[in-house]
């Protein structure tokens, strides 16, 4: 916390952070005497940990807004599970077809590496 330190002599006030079962000897920067710690009734300093309403309510307005970001990118682009093996709309057995066919067309095949590897994983085709 911040505690205001008051000097008698030179009659200067500073700040200075320690924690609050600290009592630090604090000195003057100017003469070097021991300074007393000034009781303030500025509070403004004291932060409340946990959870308030208007936290809440921001944390509950960020929850919906990413789950609403992701409901609209869902819509728009689906949820991933629609992707078949195709090769230019024509939808074929598997991805290593797919890249084969592709390759035999002159098309770019090596887009097709990521899903053939994945399939290769999941033991869906025998090497």
């Amino acid at each position: 916390m911040t505690y205001e330190y008051e000097c008698k002599k030179c009659d200067i006030i500073e700040e200075h952070v320690h924690a609050m079962s600290e009592s630090p000897l604090i000195k003057c920067s100017k003469c070097q005497e021991p300074m007393s710690m000034k009781i303030s009734l500025n509070t403004s300093g004291f932060i409340m940990k946990g959870g308030t309403p208007t936290t809440h309510w921001k944390e509950k307005r960020l929850r919906m807004k990413k789950s609403e970001d992701m409901a609209r990118r869902q819509k728009k682009h689906g949820t991933g599970e629609k992707v078949r093996p195709n090769i230019a709309g024509v939808e074929t057995g598997s991805w290593s077809d797919a890249q084969k066919m592709a390759r035999e067309a002159g098309l770019n095949h090596e887009s097709y590496t990521p899903w053939v590897e994945k399939e290769k994983k999941e033991k869906k085709i025998i090497v």
